[in-house]
């Protein structure tokens, strides 16, 4: 979990696994994010962004469900590899 200066709250998790990673990862990550009892400071709406990366890829649900979303995004090792390249 990481915060902004803003209203958004960023919860990810990283899963080091030879398996894809499904969509039960997702839900069980919005499920801990609803548990969380933090307010914004200047008392607006609570926003959340999540984030997924995995060594192995993704299931088609969950990269279909990220493809729809603008509060979702996948990440493979290539990518923060390349990431931290730039």
């Amino acid at each position: 979990m990481g915060l902004t200066t803003g209203e958004t709250l960023i919860a990810g998790e990283c899963k080091f696994q030879q398996s894809l990673v499904g969509y039960n990862a997702l839900s069980k990550l919005e499920r801990h994010v609803n548990q969380l009892r933090r307010t914004p400071n200047n008392g607006s709406e609570r926003v959340a962004e999540y984030a997924l990366f995995s060594r192995s890829g993704f299931k088609q649900s969950v990269t279909e469900a990220a493809a729809k979303r603008d509060d979702f995004r996948l990440f493979t090792v290539e990518d923060v590899v390349t990431a931290l390249s730039a």
